[in-house]
């Protein structure tokens, strides 16, 4: 029998592990700073477009490739341990409550919103429909339950065209816990965890290169193959990045899909193998940091040459180099920051705690934060756009975490109460 060599997670207990609850919150807050760049960068489809700044630019590039895959992956460690002792029925009624309740609450009351301050920017600070209408349009053109890819991002918000926003990440968790849900009351046996004191084998060189390159190929034969349907199927689309509408109920990127479907099955994995307390996941630390240097060159080398490639052919040769390397640089990025969290972040402290209790309410509460922020930013033309960036993330983070502490955890349905009334009183008195 295999004994565990240098195994860093203790084998006695696995249902809940603190430093993936501490990188959870870590990457919450990376979300939240992702999209407070938005304004400050070439875009023309963000509600709030300020000047552009090359560093906010070059943060967005480096939280886009990682930040959502990580925490599909977490999302799906936690699977099984959450399935454990329920009926489908019971599992999916508790993830309705967690996940689908707030989904349709941001749907309806915060998502609209974003629209009107679109409008109002890009007519020189000047409202030209009122609330009601915008909301009526947006729901409209929502149940219409569209099937199919989603026109330009500009097109989208000069329309109205219905547009999930940042809740697409919840819509598309709760599809795949109904899927896991589904098939494991069918193949409950799949999902029972391995013995641990036969799967010690301890973390090595070789077993952690072994996880970057078939993680890494996967991801992108898989990605890439859905990315040329897409073009064979829908003529005149052009962006490898265009997004798809299931009914207006679940939309994600193309490009994407199979990367988040794939990072939320090899959490499922990585709880039912053990592969945290043999060590194969995170695995060899310096392996880690050496290759995730490496391809962080790769990543952003490529992307400037992508930008400056110059003929198409080129530029098309260029953007499917980079795409190669996001892949690579999403598995070396969630590689290092759990080899880390596990020697940093594997301890319970008070700061952790709060954060960790309070990290799903501030990517509920953030995102209006942040527009509203980057919106009265917009109108002081004497501050740098890095230095609005740093106030926008700032107040956001702590804007959301209050709204959390003191409205959304304690008074859930006083805070949707709230919200409602302030959706009635923007239909009342913006016109």
């Amino acid at each position: 029998m295999k004994t565990a060599i240098n195994s860093p997670i203790p084998t006695s207990s696995i249902n809940r592990l603190i430093f993936l609850d501490n990188l959870r919150y870590l990457f919450v807050i990376g979300v939240v700073i992702q999209h407070a760049t938005m304004a400050y960068m070439p875009s023309t489809w963000w509600p709030v477009a300020d000047e552009p700044s090359l560093l906010v630019s070059f943060l967005t590039g480096f939280f886009d490739g990682f930040l959502m895959p990580s925490l599909f992956f977490i999302a799906g460690f936690f699977a099984i341990p959450s399935m454990i002792n329920k009926s489908v029925t019971q599992f999916i009624k508790g993830k309705f409550r967690r996940l689908g309740i707030p989904w349709l609450a941001c749907t309806l009351f915060i998502g609209p919103i974003l629209p009107l301050i679109y409008h109002y920017t890009r007519n020189n600070m000047t409202l030209t429909v009122s609330y009601g209408h915008t909301w009526l349009t947006l729901m409209k053109n929502a149940l219409s339950f569209d099937i199919g890819l989603l026109p330009p991002m500009s097109q989208v918000m000069e329309n109205d065209l219905f547009y999930q926003r940042y809740m697409w990440f919840i819509s598309l968790l709760m599809a795949f816990f109904l899927i896991f849900s589904l098939v494991y009351v069918l193949r409950k046996k799949w999902f029972k965890p391995v013995d641990a004191s036969l799967n010690m084998v301890g973390p090595s060189i070789l077993s952690t290169i072994k996880t970057m390159v078939t993680v890494g190929l996967l991801t992108f034969f898989g990605s890439t193959l859905l990315i040329g349907i897409m073009f064979a199927l829908s003529s005149g689309v052009s962006n490898p990045e265009s997004w798809f509408t299931l009914g207006n109920v679940i939309q994600f990127r193309v490009s994407r899909i199979f990367l988040h479907a794939a990072y939320f099955i090899l959490g499922i994995l990585t709880y039912k193998n053990r592969w945290l307390e043999s060590g194969k996941l995170p695995g060899h630390h310096r392996t880690w940091a050496l290759s995730f240097l490496i391809v962080f060159l790769a990543y952003y080398s490529s992307f400037f040459l992508m930008v400056n490639g110059g003929d198409s052919g080129t530029e098309k040769l260029y953007g499917l180099l980079h795409w190669f390397c996001l892949n690579f640089f999403t598995i070396t990025a969630l590689g290092l920051f759990m080899s880390m969290g596990v020697r940093y972040l594997n301890k319970p402290n008070r700061f952790n705690g709060f954060m960790t209790s309070h990290s799903y309410n501030l990517y509920l509460a953030h995102y209006l934060f942040v527009i509203v922020f980057q919106l009265l930013l917009l109108m002081i033309s004497d501050i740098p756009s890095l230095l609005k960036f740093g106030f926008v993330s700032l107040l956001s983070i702590c804007c959301g975490l209050l709204v959390s502490r003191y409205m959304i955890k304690p008074y859930p349905i006083k805070t949707l109460t709230v919200i409602v009334g302030m959706f009635l009183f923007m239909i009342i008195f913006i016109r």
